[in-house]
């Protein structure tokens, strides 16, 4: 009967490479005395079984190791078949054991070759993982800080970089320093702010030079005008003390004197005009009156005006345009009159000749109608030409010719 049901076990488990030594060990184990086991243990080494003694879940006896104590809580798990050998496998090893109810303990012994190989291939391949897993987080901690300090220096690169040239600019700025720009190559759109800020220093700078230069002209202004003053003003008190403490003596004497200082304040209204005038025009409330009309036409009448107060001897007027030529413009006529009234008296003062003959023309071109003004003089030196229609300046720097600079 027992060779019999080891049989039928051994069959029913032939798939699973049960150890070839199974039915010698089941023979000692059927013929084992549960109260002699030494002899047993010796016999089943020698067949690579380890052998194990289980009662109620726990080892009892012989191997004693973490897979025997898995193994005697399955058998505790499983239903006991008193008096009969089992062969089966757990985790892949072949088992060999006997229950015996009297004594209460259960005899099996574990082919130990392949137990063992399991074992260390399970332990073998556990630790691998943990090292393959171990290595990987490295790995993946040491690309993510490679990664952080690769992004870092590019952030400080790409914008910590211009950002600080930018606030450096800005302190220099702060503390008067204009002149010096920032000088950054890298990303193109922070290329553009740093070069948007230089335009602008360049910009502050201009201005800055340009107030400068417009402040020291008003300061020589307001010095020359002082003494374009004094004279009329000197003038006017002379004639009229002359006339009071009877120096003027004749009738005709006190006539002459009294048209003197009038003339003298007429000099003096004038320039005052022209002081209130520039300053309308720098607070930006110079009235113009623009009307359509003919500029060749008006110009000819201004000529013909000022021929019949002036001596032939002094001055003398040409102008020329065509004869189908209507120059229908807009602009201010009494502007545009005071633009020829002081082109008249620069040319009367600069000229240096006598008679000034004037030469005014009207002419159209393609996209324009041009009001040419030109007189017999000297003309203007050419080193001064790019200066003459700045504000307060003179060509006359001496001031030996009365004028503010403040005509053109």
């Amino acid at each position: 009967m027992f060779e019999d049901s080891l049989e039928r076990q051994l069959h029913s488990i032939s798939q699973n490479q049960v150890d070839s030594n199974a039915w010698k060990v089941a023979q000692l184990i059927e013929e084992t005395d549960p109260a002699k086991t030494q002899e047993f243990i010796k016999e089943a080494e020698n067949l690579k079984y380890r052998t194990a003694l289980f009662r109620n879940g726990r080892v009892v006896g012989g191997a004693d190791d973490e897979h025997m104590e898995d193994l005697a809580e399955f058998f505790q798990s499983e239903e006991y078949h008193d008096g009969q050998t089992e062969v089966f496998t757990f985790l892949n090893a072949t088992i060999v054991g006997k229950y015996f109810a009297n004594e209460e303990i259960y005899i099996a012994a574990v082919h130990s070759a392949d137990w063992g190989g399991k074992a260390l291939s399970l332990n073998s391949a556990f630790y691998m993982f943990l090292g393959v897993v171990f290595l990987a987080g490295i790995a993946a901690i040491a690309v993510l800080l490679l990664l952080a300090s690769f992004f870092t220096r590019r952030m400080n690169r790409v914008v910590m970089e211009p950002l600080e040239q930018l606030v450096e600019g800005a302190e220099r700025i702060k503390s008067g320093n204009l002149k010096e720009n920032i000088r950054y190559r890298g990303e193109a759109e922070f290329e553009h702010v740093c070069e948007t800020f230089n335009e602008m220093q360049h910009t502050i700078l201009e201005d800055q030079r340009q107030r400068e230069k417009t402040e020291k002209a008003r300061t020589d202004m307001i010095t020359g005008i002082s003494h374009d003053l004094r004279t009329p003003l000197t003038s006017i008190r002379g004639y009229i003390k002359g006339v009071l403490d009877g120096v003027a003596d004749t009738e005709e004497k006190r006539k002459r004197y009294l048209e003197t200082a009038y003339e003298s304040t007429e000099e003096m209204n004038q320039l005052l005009r022209k002081l209130f005038d520039f300053s309308r025009m720098e607070s930006g409330q110079m009235p113009f009156h623009m009307i359509k009309a003919d500029l060749a036409e008006y110009a000819a009448s201004y000529v013909a005006q000022k021929e019949v107060t002036a001596d032939p001897r002094k001055l003398k007027f040409h102008f020329h345009k065509k004869e189908e030529l209507i120059a229908e413009v807009r602009f201010d006529i009494e502007q545009v009159r005071r633009i020829l009234d002081n082109l008249l008296e620069n040319s009367m003062k600069y000229a240096m000749v006598e008679p000034v003959e004037i030469d005014i023309t009207v002419a159209e071109t393609e996209s324009e109608i041009k009001l040419e003004w030109k007189d017999n003089g000297n003309g203007v030196p050419e080193e001064k030409l790019g200066r003459i229609f700045e504000r307060f300046y003179r060509c006359d720097e001496s001031r030996q010719k009365k004028g503010s600079g403040v005509g053109l």
